[in-house]
């Protein structure tokens, strides 16, 4: 995918659909060329090489490509110290010339692509067109950035189906014609797409047939770098140290477009800001409409700032605003353009943000990912968190650790000439090293005890489920339904409780009636690394959960607002089961509450493998708070029945007591 994209697509009408949460993606194939096989097929020897190198566990991190990174970093290196006088104008000079392509010669590769394109994507009465975004529009390539394109056929299907097909015809067309190589169908991914290396040029191209939002983002990054000077230079530099840095690695766990929008905020918050908020430079601005929200914005930014610091102070205090900065608290929104915390957004008190509450509560798009260790708002979908890519804890250590370390890099150089400054701030990087020590757990099960190895000292997925509002409000109905003594008053601590509470026992059923999977305890399991220690352990549920088949994907979204709702769901997932294909895994999983949250830990082994990986991105997290909504109505129901039962009781049992006395 493009660099500064979380997402590919450019029509001037994009598709006006509620979007769903899915982030992950997932190739379909080893990166090489295929022939047409039936459904298995052999492995590469370079794959098998490697899941040989790692134990069978193709999916094991290893670090960025050190070829690719020195492919750049090499030439910037040389050209910084060849500079005799090392200043700000003339170390940008070299840098950028060093980085960047020129203009010609983007325009010469776009050129030969598109001509090699032609060849395979025409079709029978059904004009095309070729877009290109990504890094080549925003202004931020690099000389190895790949090639982006969005291809909107005349007749365009927003089917998923029929854009898999398509894929599958362009991928034929591709190996015959031998121009591209490398392919790779990647039909797991919200926006399917067709990843092909273009032999001529030797760069790689993303294809996509679906999705013309990417082409909105790339322009609005060029605005913003092109209003201010600085601003493009600061992204320059902050985008190649994030590569240096190991925050933009080969398992794109973070990406540029997350880094930029990152930047832009910072530079939103400034006490002099160089930047308006986004909602600021949509006034006066005609409306784009993309659903409920507003990709509009203005191609020539109108801004008159203050702040005349220099690329190095700049560079300094965005290091240092980010190494101190409470990423599990607080909300990066350029939206909004200010700091606010996420449980302001949660609690529907950041007033910026009226569109967004609009759309969840009013035209049911689905929430916010609260449930993330970074939180950056989308500037214009508001309900996307493109930080969700981010679902790594040793990756969240490994940003907290860049950030910190290149503040301590800037600080440490402040007497130095800029060149030398940019030199150290590529070169004395620090990886983060995951600690090793393995511990034996006894895993019991209904069969009996079975010995598996955890390591329990190792980081974990987490996944955290903070209380919505409307779930507080109904508990607090449910207690008012269930309370005998009128006088006694409800806290907010008791509200808080009883949805803690209720959230564990719902999550457990969830998993077994609506999902099919199978929840084992564990028995006097070693307590996790994850796990705070002011948690008891009697207050943590360890059990293994265990799953054979899909029953979420490709399903309208769950709707239950009554106990005959809830059973019809339960009905269809089990309807679901033969027809859906296999979805296996096992892992271990602690849950409990930890600061009026539900903290749900997977060891991070275990997520890397593609199946729980899966479940958690693509089931889990997208329909979870359906489920929960849908329980907590049935609980209210429940208890407003029962009330009404026993108001009826008493009511009968007075009018008996009545003609008694008579």
């Amino acid at each position: 995918m493009a660099d500064d994209q979380q997402q590919a697509g450019p029509s001037n009408q994009p598709e006006q659909q509620p979007k769903d949460d899915g982030k992950e993606q997932k190739p379909q194939g080893d990166g090489k060329e295929q022939k047409p096989q039936g459904r298995k097929r052999k492995l590469s020897a370079k794959r098998q090489n490697t899941n040989k190198r790692n134990n069978g566990n193709s999916d094991t991190e290893v670090d960025p490509d050190p070829e690719k990174i020195r492919f750049l970093l090499d030439p910037v290196l040389n050209a910084l110290r060849s500079l005799l006088n090392g200043n700000e104008n003339e170390t940008m000079k070299a840098l950028i010339a060093t980085l960047q392509p020129s203009q010609i010669e983007i325009e010469m590769a776009l050129t030969k692509v598109k001509m090699d394109l032609d060849r395979v994507l025409g079709f029978p009465n059904n004009a095309y067109q070729i877009y290109d975004f990504g890094s080549i529009k925003s202004g931020l390539a690099f000389r190895d950035s790949d090639l982006d394109f969005y291809i909107h056929y005349e007749r365009n299907s927003e089917s998923k189906q029929e854009q898999t097909k398509l894929i599958h015809i362009i991928h034929g067309r591709m190996l015959r014609d031998g121009t591209f190589h490398g392919l790779v169908k990647i039909l797991g991914a919200k926006v399917p797409l067709l990843r092909a290396i273009h032999g001529p040029t030797n760069l790689t191209c993303d294809i996509n047939f679906s999705n013309a939002r990417g082409c909105y983002n790339s322009k609005f990054i060029f605005a913003v770098t092109r209003f201010d000077p600085r601003i493009h230079k600061l992204a320059i530099i902050i985008k190649f140290w994030a590569k240096c840095a190991f925050l933009l690695t080969n398992h794109r766990q973070m990406n540029t477009y997350c880094i930029i929008m990152m930047l832009i905020f910072y530079l939103q918050t400034k006490k002099l800001p160089l930047l308006p908020a986004v909602q600021d430079l949509q006034k006066g601005v005609p409306r784009v409409a993309f659903g409920p929200w507003n990709l509009g914005y203005p191609k020539d930014i109108k801004f008159t700032s203050m702040n005349k610091e220099a690329i190095r102070m700049l560079l300094q205090n965005f290091f240092k605003y980010y190494s101190t900065f409470e990423f599990e608290k607080n909300l990066i929104s350029p939206f909004v353009g200010r700091l606010c915390a996420v449980e302001e957004m949660k609690q529907k008190k950041v007033r910026e943000l009226q569109p967004y509450y609009r759309a969840v509560e009013h035209q049911n798009y689905p929430e916010f990912n609260y449930g993330t260790q970074i939180s950056i708002q989308d500037p214009f979908e508001l309900n996307m968190n493109i930080g969700g890519v981010c679902n790594s804890a040793a990756h969240f250590e490994q940003i907290k650790l860049s950030f910190k370390t290149a503040h301590e890099v800037m600080c440490a150089n402040n007497s130095e000439p800029f060149s030398k400054v940019l030199e150290n701030l590529f070169t004395k990087t620090k990886r983060y090293q995951k600690q090793t020590k393995n511990a034996v757990v006894s895993v019991v099960s209904k069969n009996g005890t079975v010995p598996k190895t955890v390591d329990v000292s190792a980081h974990w997925r987490i996944c955290r489920l903070l209380p919505v509002e409307y779930e507080l409000f109904i508990v607090r109905q449910v207690l008012l339904a269930r309370k005998t003594d009128k006088e006694a008053i409800i806290t907010e601590r008791q509200i808080k409780d009883v949805w803690a509470d209720c959230m564990l026992d719902f999550i457990e059923d969830i998993l077994q009636k609506i999902y099919l999977c199978k929840v084992e305890p564990i028995k006097d399991a070693e307590r996790a690394s994850s796990v705070p220690n002011n948690i008891r352990k009697e207050d943590v549920r360890t059990f293994e959960l265990s799953c054979e088949r899909q029953v979420i994907f490709k399903r309208a979204r769950l709707q239950i607002n009554n106990e005959q709702e809830l059973n019809n769901e339960i009905a269809i997932s089990k309807n679901r089961w033969e027809m859906n294909r296999p979805l296996v895994f096992s892992s271990r999983v602690d849950m409990f509450k930890s600061n009026d949250a539900i903290e749900f830990h997977i060891p991070e082994e275990h997520h890397k493998n593609g199946s729980i990986r899966v479940f958690i991105e693509s089931c889990f997290l997208t329909q979870i708070r359906k489920c929960i909504k849908g329980y907590f109505k049935v609980m209210l129901y429940k208890a407003e029945e029962k009330a009404k039962a026993a108001l009826e009781t008493a009511a009968m049992e007075s009018e008996g007591q009545a003609q008694t006395a008579q």
